[in-house]
């Protein structure tokens, strides 16, 4: 059995473990949906998830590992850009 836990298609890399930011996303999403909205533990989940989500999309954009996960990334810059507006 492989220790390789990458989900590929034909070879492909479209899916790995979360990394770090990415987990850190994660955690600050679900806390924000458990706080209430306006609160200052929502206000800082927010932050908290826009600047991982800014880490992993760099991340992701300058050093993914095909063009599928650098397309991932970029489409992470949008949702901070927008989120931003």
């Amino acid at each position: 059995m492989s220790l390789n836990r990458d989900f590929k298609i034909r070879g492909y890399t479209v899916g790995q473990m979360p990394n770090l930011p990415l987990i850190v996303v994660i955690v600050a999403t679900v806390a924000g949906w458990m706080t209430e909205q306006g609160s200052v533990t929502n206000r800082l989940m927010d932050s908290v998830f826009l600047v991982s989500l800014s880490i992993w999309s760099y991340l992701e954009t300058f050093d993914g590992a095909n063009a599928f996960r650098r397309v991932l990334g970029i489409a992470g810059f949008v949702v901070v850009v927008l989120s931003s507006l």
